[in-house]
């Protein structure tokens, strides 16, 4: 619930009153306790703060106008995003609205409530400034006496400064620290807190960026505190008692790093960390293709279990692409490689339907007979679904799944960078429109779910093998290409 409002101020921010002392908003983190300027400039901190309309949640009154600056340190942008949006709905949004400008210039205009398709409500779109600063214009119409009021109670947003030009994209959508000195001591108390359980903290080295991300005491000495993403821990985690092998509509929340793709056609990916889809490489670059697409459109959606309801939500722009040097998109029966990496231009503001999947360790995941799941909205009895499916399948024998090519005189490579899943007495569940999506194991030494394989190749979508790529092969490749530059 959002703390009290300055006076009759439209805007506010929990952390915003008292600030003790000289404000030091560029230590350690360049978070601090921000105070606005005339009553019209907010300082975005790298902890995020609410901003909401006048006496949210309750219902705002009519005939009102107000504008707030946002505004981040050197080297910053301002992130936006709306968790909560309830404004009246109208044409063009010519009543009711909210809108976000940036040197000068209108960028979206909003009004309506955010599940419903009346007027035009942001969802879950994240909006950063190309600059240091963006602008809300909260304004509503006024109401004639004989015309009935509607009662909207408004909107909740969180707003933080994000490094830019980092070499490592960090979110600090979590991190909140506060240097506090008193009289006659030397020392500076650094505490930090984390957004659990989607966030932790750790200690880490000294970050590269155009903007410090360390502070040093008078005794030289440093602390680096960093907030990082959990991964492979769903909030509402799925049953594993059951015992059925067949498909299953999965729960808002029980697969959050599933992706949805849409670029030769639907596919699938899982996000690692929080600014990065793991996917394969042919659902970007088909065997089937004649060339090479130059300028290709790339969209990515998160955050639930139905298509339609993720296209409200938007897509997530993508930054670059980055495909393993190994995969060959010419040779039709190779998916040796078929593997890539999806970079979203800013990171995802994780939470219970939006959280990253593991990377592999070790070799024990892919022991014969280990079962693990599979997610995805690919083609299911001969039609394509809008819900997010899944099945339990056990890791089968190698041995096996080449003599089943060799019965059937397959050409196809099964290549030690691969792995095979199912039985051959049983459908294996993945089928045109999975490819992309990640097959997860149960690590129970570090209780939490592991992506070990991606959905590659099959032979029809009947009964047999599945086929996928073996993400532990792939994980210094993977993280070197999310550590570097470009």
């Amino acid at each position: 619930v959002p703390g009290p409002q300055w006076g009759n101020y439209l805007w506010r921010s929990p952390h915003s009153a008292g600030c003790p002392g000289k404000m030091w908003w560029l230590l350690l983190w360049g978070i601090l306790q921000a105070r606005p300027t005339q009553g019209s400039v907010l300082l975005a901190q790298r902890l995020p703060q609410q901003l909401t309309s006048p006496r949210y949640p309750e219902p705002y009154l009519k005939g009102q106008e107000s504008t707030v600056d946002i505004e981040a340190p050197e080297g910053f942008a301002v992130r936006l995003v709306f968790q909560d949006f309830d404004l009246e709905p109208s044409q063009d949004c010519e009543r009711d609205s909210v809108t976000i400008s940036a040197s000068g210039m209108n960028l979206s205009q909003f009004c309506g409530q955010q599940d419903s398709p009346l007027g035009s409500p942001p969802g879950q779109r994240e909006f950063v400034s190309s600059g240091r600063s963006l602008q809300l214009t909260f304004r509503t119409h006024a109401v004639s006496e004989d015309k009935p009021i509607h009662h909207h109670k408004g909107f909740l947003a969180l707003y933080q400064a994000v490094a830019v030009n980092c070499s490592q994209p960090t979110s600090w959508a979590s991190v909140a620290s506060e240097a506090i000195n008193t009289p006659g001591d030397n020392s500076t108390k650094i505490q930090s807190h984390c957004q659990e359980p989607y966030y932790q903290v750790v200690e880490a080295g000294t970050l590269s960026c155009t903007t410090p991300r360390t502070w040093k005491d008078k005794q030289g000495s440093q602390e680096v505190l960093q907030c990082v993403p959990v991964c492979g821990r769903p909030v509402i985690p799925i049953a594993q008692n059951q015992t059925t092998l067949g498909s299953s509509k999965a729960k808002l929340g029980n697969f959050p790093w599933q992706a949805f793709t849409s670029i030769y056609g639907r596919g699938g990916g899982a996000l690692l960390g929080d600014r990065w889809i793991l996917t394969a490489a042919h659902t970007i670059y088909p065997k089937d293709s004649v060339s090479l697409r130059r300028n290709l459109s790339v969209d990515v959606f998160l955050g639930h279990t139905d298509i339609d309801e993720m296209l409200k939500l938007g897509n997530y722009p993508v930054r670059r692409v980055v495909m393993h040097p190994d995969y060959r998109q010419n040779e039709s029966h190779n998916f040796n490689g078929d593997i890539a990496l999806l970079e979203l231009q800013h990171s995802v503001p994780l939470g219970p339907s939006i959280l990253p999947v593991c990377l592999p360790d070790n070799e024990t995941f892919y022991r014969s007979g280990l079962l693990g799941y599979v997610s995805g909205f690919g083609v299911e009895m001969g039609w394509l679904t809008t819900e997010l499916k899944y099945s339990r399948q056990p890791i089968a024998p190698r041995e096996a799944c080449e003599a089943w090519l060799r019965e059937r005189q397959r050409p196809e490579v099964f290549s030690d960078n691969m792995f095979c899943v199912g039985d051959k007495t049983q459908k294996h569940n993945a089928c045109q429109g999975d490819s992309g999506s990640v097959y997860v194991v149960w690590d129970d030494h570090a209780h939490h779910w592991v992506a070990t394989g991606i959905v590659s190749w099959g032979i029809g979508c009947g009964t047999g093998y599945g086929f996928y790529t073996k993400v532990l092969n792939y994980v210094d490749w993977i993280k070197g290409v999310m550590d570097s530059k470009d």
